[in-house]
Formats: structure tokens, sequence, C-alpha cells
């Protein structure tokens, strides 16, 4: 008898755990002030560098970002300031001239003044700022096409020196006659030197290219490059955080959604509880490609 009813509350229990209502209702969200976003990088390319200045918006809003219009944007290396001015053809968008570039060593400080981001008559001003780091040269690469975990893929082989003593950071972004391939930051490839600190690598895959794309699959006499990028400790943690955030997320194991860190701050007025967004990197970069046969 008692185990006739054991049996028939498990078999209620079963049946609850698979029988759920739903119901509709509406989240209200308070309104808040908008916030500045900044996005822009300079790099040791020699082109024109930009900055791009948007605002926070509504969380159910399906309209694009409000651009910042009209701001004073300057970048400084410690020795020399220039003004970027704002695109007029693309607002929000400002711009070094097209013969600036960035030196290996020398911090660069991004600052944004006469804006009014929150509406509230007073004018802010932002500051941001990075290192150029190092990047090793990367002497030449190879693509070969391999089978990882019974999917197709490409492999991207790297030779060169990774400089010993120091913790290295690096961004790597793949490019098919000459267009890329990472062209969107949850695409970027990220990785530390922690495996191969001080070491000469030879034919050492540093990224896989997948073959569920068709556009982007590689065939022979494909020009194939690499874009290796050494980035700050900070920065890479800032790429890993917004592709975990945009990624998706496991109900039963994953975390709480979380603000991604920035290294954008208010400096004036000083009294202020504004939160800006966004980050402003600064990098070197070293390339490479090859033909695929």
């Amino acid at each position: 008898m008692n185990t006739t009813r054991f049996f028939f509350a498990v078999l209620v229990l079963s049946a609850m755990l698979f029988v759920a209502c739903t119901t509709d209702f509406d989240v209200q969200l308070d309104s808040i002030s908008p916030e500045l976003v900044v996005d822009g990088a300079v790099t040791t390319d020699t082109t024109a560098h930009t900055v791009y200045l948007k605002k926070t918006g509504a969380y159910f809003c399906d309209q694009p970002a409000d651009v910042v219009t009209g701001a004073m944007v300057t970048l400084s290396d410690g020795l020399n300031t220039v003004v970027l001015k704002e695109d007029s053809t693309e607002k929000g968008a400002y711009r070094t001239a097209a013969n600036y570039y960035g030196i290996v060593g020398r911090t660069y400080t991004l600052t944004i003044g006469s804006v009014d981001i929150n509406n509230d008559g007073k004018k802010e001003t932002y500051t941001a700022s990075s290192i150029i780091e190092e990047v090793p040269s990367v002497e030449k690469i190879n693509v070969s096409k391999e089978i990882v975990f019974y999917e197709n893929v490409w492999a991207i082989n790297v030779w060169m020196h990774d400089p010993a003593g120091i913790s290295n950071y690096y961004l790597t972004k793949a490019f098919k006659n000459d267009v890329c391939l990472s062209d969107t930051i949850t695409e970027w490839n990220i990785m530390t030197d922690s495996f191969f600190n001080g070491v000469d690598l030879c034919n050492r895959t540093i990224m896989y290219l997948p073959s569920n794309i068709k556009t982007e699959k590689i065939h022979s006499g494909d020009k194939v490059g690499l874009e290796l990028c050494g980035i700050s400790e900070d920065y890479y943690s800032f790429i890993s955080e917004v592709q975990q955030e945009a990624g998706e997320r496991n109900p039963l194991f994953g975390g709480q959604p979380a603000n991604v860190r920035t290294n954008v701050k208010q400096i004036f007025p000083t009294n202020t509880t504004g939160s800006p967004r966004g980050y402003f990197a600064a990098y070197s970069i070293s390339r490479a490609q090859t033909i695929y046969q």
C-alpha cells in the first residue's frame, strides 16, 4: 500500500513538472536619463581613426540609438593634441586626419566635451585613456583545411615569436580577398599567450574559419589575411564581457546579466551620477597574408 502511494505521488509530481501555465503581462520599466556611449580606437595604422558617439536608449526601444552631434573631441598622446572632426555625411562619427597613426608605448587620451547627454542644460566632459602595446611581427601564415568536432574548418597557422617575460593579449581578425570576415565584436577572436609565452610559434593554429557561411568559405586561389593586434589586458576583458553578454545564456547555470566594463569617465561636472558606456581602445597591428591552394 505504501509502495503504491509512493509511486502515485511520484507520478503526480512528474506530471506537474511537465505542465505549466503561462500568463502574459506588461513589464513597466522606469525611464532613466540617457548615457554617453563611446566606440572608437586608435591604432598604428596610418589612416583616419574614427570615434563614434551615441546615447543609450530605452530597453524596449526598437529605433536606432541617437547619435551625439556637435561634440568637441580631441586626442592626445602626451606630446601632441589633435581635434577630431565630425563627419559631415555620418553624424556622430568623429575622425582624425587621414595621415594620423599611433605610436607603440604612448598613452592616448580621448576627451569629449561640449555635450549635454542627459539634457539637464549643463555641458559635460568625458575622457578615456589607452596605451598602445607592442605586437610581435607575423612572419608568415598558411591555411589548412581540417575537421574539428565533425565540422570542416579552415585553420590559419602562424609563424611568429611571442615575447618572453610579459603577459601578452591578442585580438585576431581574418580576411578573405581583403574583406574582413570578423567584422563584429562578437566574431572577434581573443587570446592570451598563457600557453606559449616566449615561444617561437611555427605553423601554430591561431584561429579557425567555419564552413557554415557560404560567402565565407575558402576556395583555392583565395587570398587569406590575418590581422594580429596587441591589445591591453583591460580591452581583452572588455571584449570578453561583451561576447558573454551578447551570447546565449543557460538559465540554470548562467549568471545574471551585468553591465560591461568601460574606460570612459565623466570628469565634469564632478558631482554627477552619470555612467558612460563603451570603450576607447589603442593597439598595434601586424599583418600577413597567403594564397590558399
